[in-house]
This record gives C-alpha cells, sequence and structure tokens, in this order.
C-alpha cells in the first residue's frame, strides 16, 4: 500500500520546513510513497527496493565530488526512489548540474527550507499507508462478500459479477484471455492512457487460462489489487463455467512449465507442436522483476501482449517469463524491435527485464532463459541505464562466467588495467566504469557524457588521466579490443570458476 507523493508533500507533517520543489516536478503526479527512509549514506540505492521519500540532511552528499554526486541521483533513480528531500536549511545549495540530472531522470529532489523532525514525518506517513490498508481491505471484504451473496442467490454468471465490481470501483473491469483477447468486460473502458490498473491471474483447473483486470482513472492501484486478490477465486469460479481450458492451452502451460524448469529434448518439440508452435522457428525467452512489489510486471506483460499473440507469458513466483518466437530470416530486426518497445514501456515504472540470446529452435529455449536470468543479474550490477538488457551486450561477462577461470581472469585483468584499477583506488573516481563507458558508445564522448552525467569537458580531462596511466590512447591500437575485454570482466561480476576448466 501507498500513499500519492503529492499528498506527502502537502502533509501537515511536512509543512514546517517549507518544502519547495528543485527538480522533477513532472514526475509528482505519477509517485506513490510506500515507505519513508532517512540516511546520510551516499551508497544508500542497493539497500531500497523502491517508492521511498528518502529524507537527507545533505552534509555528506554536498562533501562528494560533483560526479560522485551525480552518480547518487543516478543510482537512486534506477532504484525507483519516489522523492530525495534535502535539508536546505541554512542557505545549502544543491549544484545547478545535479537538479538538471534529477530532472533528466525524473526524480522529484525537495528542498527544506526549514527544519523539520524526521521521525514525524515518517510517523505520519505510516499511519497514512495503514489507514489505506484498512480501508482496502474493507471495501475487498465488502465486495467480496456482495459477490458471494450474488453466487449463491443466483448462479456464478460471469457478467453480473464483473459489472457489480465495476459499479464498486467506478473502474473498468474485464477478463482476458491469454492472447490479449476481452472474453467479458464492464464499465466505462479508460480512454487513451489507462489510469492506475492492476491484472491477476486466473486459475481453472491448476492452469492460468485468463487474467481479471481492473483499471481506474482514480482509485489508487494498491486498493485495486487488494480487490482483485480477494475475488479472484469467484471470478475464476464464474468463468470455469463457460470456459474450459483446450488442449493447445493446456500444452502452452505445460512449455512453459518445461522451459522454466530446464527441460529440453524430444518432450518439448511434442508441447511445442502440440501449443501450435512450430520447433524450427527461432525462439527467445526474456525474464522480468517489478523492483517494489512481489508480483511479476504488469507494464511488461501489457506491452507483450500487445506486441503479439504469439508470445507466450508465465508466472514463475515474483518475475514473468515471456517465450517469444520469431519469424525465420527477420528475428534480428524483430528482436531489435522487441527491446525498444520493452525498455520504452518500462522506463521509469519501477520494472526490470532481460532478453536471453535468439536460440535457432524451441529445443534452445531453457538455454535462452538460463542466459535471460545471467544477464538480469549482470545488467543490475554494471549500473547501465536500462530497465530492459540485452543478452548480447553481455557476451563477454557470460563467457567468461561459464569457461574462464578465476586465475586467468585476474592476471588478464592485472596486466591489461592494473594500473588504472590502483589509480582509482587511491584517487577514486570511477575511471574504469568511465572507459567501460566511453568504449561501449563508440569512443564517443559526447554520448558517454551524457550516460555518466558529466561535463563534456570534466570527461576529456578524465580520459586525459585514464590514457596517461594506460600508456596512451588506445584508438588505432591493437589494445581497445583488450581493454573492452578487461573493463568488462572487471565490471560484470561474473561468478567465476576457481580451477582450470575439466
Amino acid at each position: 500500500m501507498a500513499v500519492p507523493l503529492q499528498e506527502v508533500l502537502d502533509s501537515g507533517a511536512l509543512l514546517p520546513g517549507h518544502p519547495v520543489v528543485l527538480a522533477g516536478q513532472g514526475a509528482i503526479a505519477h509517485r506513490t510513497v510506500r515507505w519513508v527512509h532517512s540516511s546520510e549514506v551516499v551508497q544508500i540505492a542497493p539497500l531500497l527496493r523502491g517508492g521511498e521519500f528518502l529524507l537527507v540532511g545533505g552534509q555528506n552528499f554536498l562533501a562528494l565530488r560533483e560526479g560522485a554526486q551525480l552518480e547518487y541521483i543516478r543510482s537512486l533513480s534506477e532504484r525507483g526512489v519516489a522523492c530525495v528531500a534535502f535539508e536546505t536549511a541554512g542557505g545549502r545549495d544543491i549544484p545547478m548540474e545535479v537538479l538538471a540530472a534529477a530532472d533528466e531522470a525524473g526524480l522529484p529532489l525537495v528542498g527544506l527550507r526549514n527544519v523539520v523532525p524526521f521521525v514525524e514525518v515518517a510517523e505520519w506517513v505510516n499511519r497514512r499507508i495503514v489507514s489505506r490498508q484498512v480501508e482496502a481491505l474493507q471495501i475487498a471484504d465488502a465486495l467480496s462478500q456482495q459477490l458471494a451473496e450474488r453466487v449463491a442467490a443466483g448462479g456464478a454468471p460471469l457478467l453480473p459479477i464483473l459489472e457489480l465490481t465495476a459499479r464498486a470501483l467506478d473502474a473498468w473491469v474485464a477478463v482476458v484471455d491469454p492472447r490479449g483477447v476481452v472474453i467479458e468486460s464492464a464499465g466505462a473502458e479508460p480512454a487513451g492512457e489507462h489510469g492506475p490498473a492492476f491484472s491477476v491471474e486466473l486459475n481453472v483447473g491448476g492452469i492460468d487460462i485468463a487474467r481479471l483486470e481492473i483499471s481506474s482513472a482514480s482509485e489508487d492501484p494498491d486498493r485495486l489489487e487488494t480487490v482483485a486478490q480477494r475475488i479472484r477465486g469467484i471470478v475464476a469460479l464464474a468463468l470455469s463455467q463457460r470456459h474450459r481450458p483446450s488442449l493447445a492451452r493446456m500444452a502452452d502451460d505445460a512449455l512453459l512449465r518445461m522451459i522454466v524448469a530446464g527441460g529440453g529434448g524430444d518432450q518439448l518439440l511434442e508441447l511445442a507442436e502440440a501449443a501450435g508452435l512450430p520447433p524450427d522457428v527461432p525462439v527467445a525467452v526474456a525474464l522480468f522483476r517489478s523492483r517494489d512489489s512481489g508480483r511479476p510486471a504488469p507494464d511488461a506483460e501489457r506491452t507483450l501482449r500487445a506486441l503479439g499473440a504469439q508470445i507466450r507469458l508465465h508466472a514463475d513466483g515474483d518475475a514473468l517469463v515471456a517465450l517469444v518466437p520469431f519469424e525465420r530470416g527477420g528475428s534480428v530486426a524483430a528482436r531489435q524491435e522487441l527491446i525498444r518497445a520493452l525498455r520504452e514501456s518500462l522506463s521509469g515504472k519501477g520494472g526490470l527485464g532481460a532478453v536471453g540470446p535468439t536460440e535457432p529452435s524451441i529445443r534452445g529455449a531453457s538455454r535462452s532463459l538460463a542466459e535471460a536470468r545471467t544477464t538480469l543479474r549482470l545488467g543490475r550490477a554494471s549500473k547501465w541505464e536500462h530497465a530492459v538488457y540485452d543478452s548480447a551486450d553481455f557476451v563477454v561477462e557470460r563467457f567468461a562466467e561459464r569457461e574462464l577461470p578465476r586465475q586467468a581472469v585476474e592476471l588478464f585483468i592485472e596486466e591489461t588495467l592494473g594500473p588504472l584499477m590502483e589509480l582509482e583506488r587511491r584517487r577514486g573516481g570511477e575511471l574504469v566504469r568511465t572507459l567501460d563507458v566511453w568504449i561501449t558508445e563508440g569512443c564517443n564522448t559526447a554520448e558517454a557524457a551524457r550516460v555518466l552525467f558529466l561535463e563534456r569537458q570534466s570527461l576529456h580531462k578524465r580520459l586525459a588521466r585514464i590514457f596517461d596511466v594506460l600508456g596512451g590512447d588506445p584508438r588505432g591500437t591493437g589494445r581497445l579490443g583488450a581493454l573492452a575485454f578487461a573493463v568488462k570482466l572487471v565490471r560484470g561480476n561474473a561468478r567465476l570458476r576457481d580451477g582450470a576448466r575439466g
């Protein structure tokens, strides 16, 4: 359960601090706060889950170098932090470069011009969250009782149940099949961009055969989630009376379960054929997680359903697995379009995903999923800005993890990057990451500066330090390829083996 960010900013608890929005104004209307956290630790991002209202005194932050300040903002934005409130009492100003970076990242920054007790802000927000949870449970219980009485009095036809739910929530309520086709709906469907929405699987006979989707322009999505979870059993009962899963749907489910379990061989081919999927078409498997909740990423699911009826989806715990078939001969372009659409859909939404390698047939689907899992872990460790990682961008890291012994990697890194890593240990400055970004961006200084949130002149100075310690500009030499390989190994966080290959 969460509280709208605007409600927190307008609260009496924060009012004595005379809050003023310094950056990220456009993102405030879409942000919710699920927790209040106060910390002066500048490496706090890995400990956060998203949705936090972060209260910061600011002394440690202002003592950082410019590059480290920008990295702090970028890391909080990537973690899905709802807002950062700095105490600016006493005339302390946040640098303009930081405000510009926050605007670009869509991270609201608020200045507190007077001292405000952080504990009072936390207590107010926590009380409001608990209050909203109670309200949501009361609404869900009342609606569940009404639906149960409706079923007891007149059976379980699907449409009246959806109509009753739509009226109670002032929402659009629909049951949608796995291919995105609406089986039944009630209420006015939101025009254009949908409001807050939630969807949940409907299970009949042990198989997920459809989804209950609730979309509202006014209701809190957390409240929609509470209601949907409470009534899903009644809606599934009504659905079962008119819709039994086909053999193809059952084969779809069995196929995805086998891929998730790492299976393969002839049984995988047989299940693919039974599910209507030619066994010799190229496929890739993608994996998605939501940063701030235990349910699979809903934005990724909506995008995938819109991209094509042949995409198969499967909920695996808190992850969403997608089996994506491509047309023979057009898989490269189709894959690039898939990744572009997913990155656009998940950007700033708190979801993360990875697309595994394209395999020539369904036989390689389990391998593609395994590589997608590895890519997601490597991508999160790499600090790249994308919400969806492409396994093709992590070929070196995946190869090293799978094939190279630790000792060989350490010797190669020491030979190639040893002096640079020693300089970074002594003086800081994220030199290895800077070199990685510069090489990845095609040695384009302007693009590398944008990714690193640095002024171009600052990046030139940093590159000069790097080239000086490495023996000169590597462009036009055989060292550029070796450096590209080495920085990927350093930053990839690969789980290297201790011994030689057996």
